[in-house]
């Protein structure tokens, strides 16, 4: 018997009446709680206190001194990688990969430099230092950490919100020089930027002690291409009085901070624009864009990454020297650069009433676009990376990094990318950039005093082209729901409590294998049903909850563990006689998901669906979809679902799901499933 809906009268209500009336052919109705009174069972109930203590005893039972120091090593990812080192297979890959990194740091962190206010050695300094200590923390190999425009632009907001103390001392003085003066300021906008990367770090490390990581689950692919794409048009925006040769307008906050900067920068435009260094930023776009495309088109038969930034600030650096182009027409250079790396000094925190909300702002900023990039290498090259050791990690390198004059570190998209395409493979190519980084810092920086500023402002508008075009998401987004693309933000805490308490009910909910009930076509869970009978190679599992962003990690863990597959790192000690990454004996052939609870389920949870198929596949293993709502089906399809997987493996009930594959199995009755074209 073969049951198909097709396209034209699928409809909801004839699929229940179909249902009723095939399941009326099989067995007789069964009031609900007569039914769990014949065949169900009552869980006891344990108290608060009996459940606490079962919980210390089952902690106290694996606590021993291996216990800890695995734990301990497992904080240090560094020491595994270390151990785990295949020098033929990684050294050579890991060395150009760092050789290539370091050389896009040098541009973009005197570029992104300038874009906080101070002086661009200070970008040198975020492009060391945190990428030395996450090298020892992080868990993401292809994550580069160090300067980000996004970041720069904020810590440029916190400094300009602050107000400086040596204004009052400068204004009690009769007369002071303008070399001091402008020494004065920079010291103290250098004061601030790192108390408040210090601040930053504090959170961050606070988060990952309180175990918290599992938060950034609410950071959804919606959110972070909504709001990377809104920060890089003021980024963009910031840059154009460089690209002009012009001040940029000072003094405008509040509400439309955006249109009144753009009233006032054209008519700066108008008035002061300089020729000279718009062609030689105009030209830096175009040179760049161009370069930036070529390596794209020829990636596969270059196979090296053409350093076109590196090249476009040593060809503006020469002819700005040789020309005096600063001189005689006016242009801005980056003008002197310290020497040498910083000695320890403490953060000062005597303004940190002012840095408290813009620290925790871009805390949470730079764990959302940092962590989101990691999640995303690892899903492509199949690693793990824990959320809980990333936060810190980044709280680690924020805080030590904010002793030697640097302002908070992020993630960068386009550094991370070229780090994953030149050939990386583990985490010290940090440790190979750090050096080339350190004899530029030590050595080089004096030969970029000529440096048109025109070149920087290029380097940071060509590097947000990719987020730029992040606009284009909203009408996908829209097209597969509506809710998705609109983000709305309440500041009231009745409803912020409402909304956390609704969406952590449903970051956990219930996951259960499940059985038949003697030869009826129900299927109940096997605990609270002990007579619930599962079959030798069929695992049939149900997730009472819809599947979206804020539960995909449980879902996918406990999906693993309830088919018996263990995804745990095996520790660098062995204490115990099993190994924990060993796989069982897996029994089953064929995973049937119950997604009856499924009321609807977001891009990320597709995306998981469509992964974890694809996984239990080279398993040998064969997953079917059971009793999939018409809206659920409808997201399957736009998103390409069956094309990802395969055409027929969604199935009416969970019963036909078990017959047809018991009928695969023995080929002698007729397969029974559901259309999935809508």
């Amino acid at each position: 018997m073969s049951l198909i809906i097709n396209n034209d009268d699928e409809d909801e209500f004839v699929e229940k009446q179909m249902l009723n009336q095939l399941s009326q052919e099989n067995y007789s109705p069964v009031r609900l709680r007569s039914f769990i009174n014949h065949y169900g069972t009552v869980r006891p109930r344990i108290s608060t206190k009996n459940r606490l203590k079962n919980h210390f005893n089952k902690f106290y039972n694996t606590l021993n001194c291996l216990y800890i120091i695995n734990l301990l090593f497992d904080r240090i990812p560094i020491i595994r990688c270390l151990k785990e080192y295949n020098l033929r297979k990684n050294l050579f890959a890991d060395i150009m990969s760092g050789m290539t990194v370091a050389i896009l740091h040098i541009p973009q962190g005197m570029a992104y430099g300038m874009l906080t206010t101070l002086p661009p050695i200070h970008g040198l300094y975020v492009s060391f230092f945190p990428v030395l200590l996450y090298m020892i923390f992080g868990t993401c190999p292809h994550l580069s950490i160090g300067t980000f425009a996004v970041i720069s632009l904020m810590t440029a907001q916190a400094i300009s919100g602050t107000p400086l103390q040596s204004f009052n001392i400068i204004n009690n003085q009769s007369y002071v020089a303008s070399n001091i003066y402008d020494e004065i300021i920079i010291n103290e906008k250098v004061g601030i930027a790192t108390t408040l990367a210090f601040l930053v770090g504090l959170i961050q490390l606070i988060l990952s002690f309180l175990r918290l990581g599992f938060l950034t689950v609410y950071l959804t692919e919606p959110f972070i291409s909504g709001f990377t794409t809104g920060v890089a048009i003021h980024v963009f925006s910031a840059q154009l009085p460089s690209i002009f040769g012009i001040k940029s307008p000072r003094g405008i906050q509040g509400a439309f901070k955006l249109p009144r900067f753009y009233f006032k920068l054209i008519g700066s435009i108008i008035q002061n624009i300089n020729w000279i260094s718009t062609v030689i930023a105009l030209t830096s776009i175009i040179v760049l864009f161009t370069a930036k495309q070529l390596n794209d088109r020829y990636k596969s038969i270059i196979r090296i990454v053409i350093p076109s930034e590196l090249i476009l600030i040593i060809i503006g650096t020469l002819i700005s020297h040789f020309t005096q182009i600063h001189n005689f027409h006016g242009v801005s250079v980056v003008g002197p650069i310290k020497q040498g790396l910083p000695s320890p000094t403490p953060p000062p925190l005597q303004q940190i009433s002012y840095l408290i909300m813009p620290a925790a702002t871009i805390a949470m900023v730079s764990l959302c676009i940092s962590i989101s990039m990691g999640k995303m290498f690892s899903r492509k090259h199949n690693y793990k990376v824990s959320s809980n050791q990333e936060l810190l990690a980044y709280g680690i390198s924020n805080v030590v990094s904010s002793f030697f004059q640097c302002y908070p570190s992020s993630g960068s998209l386009t550094r991370s990318i070229v780090q994953e395409g030149s050939g990386c493979k583990t985490q010290l190519v940090g440790g190979f950039s750090c050096i080339v980084l350190g004899i530029v810092i030590v050595a080089l920086t004096p030969l970029f005093y000529s440096l048109p500023m025109g070149c920087l402002a290029a380097i940071v508008i060509v590097n947000m082209k990719g987020l730029l075009f992040q606009i284009k998401d909203f009408f996908f987004y829209y097209r597969i729901s509506f809710l998705e693309c609109v983000i709305d933000i309440g500041l009231y805490a009745g409803l912020c409590t409402s909304f956390l308490i609704n969406t952590i009910r449903t970051q956990k909910p219930h996951f259960v294998v499940l059985g038949q009930i003697n030869d009826t076509e129900i299927y109940k869970n096997v605990k609270l049903f002990p007579v619930a009978h599962q079959y030798d190679n069929i695992k049939i599992l149900r997730f009472d909850e819809s599947l979206y962003a804020c539960n995909s990690p449980f879902f996918k863990r406990k999906f693993y563990e309830l088919i018996g597959i263990q995804l745990r790192q095996e520790p660098l000690i062995s204490y115990k006689k099993q190994n924990l990454n060993k796989i069982e004996n897996i029994k089953y052939n064929y995973v049937i998901l119950d997604c009856s609870p499924f009321n609807f389920i977001d891009t990320v949870g597709v995306k998981l669906l469509i992964e974890i198929y694809n996984d239990l596949k080279k398993r040998n293993i064969q997953l079917y979809l059971s009793e999939c709502r018409y809206g659920v089906r409808r997201t399957l399809e736009l998103m390409n679902f069956y094309g990802k997987t395969a055409p027929n493996i969604i199935y009416i009930t969970t019963h036909y799901a078990v017959m047809s594959i018991r009928t695969e199995s023995d080929n002698d009755l007729p397969k029974m499933t559901i259309a999935t074209q809508i």
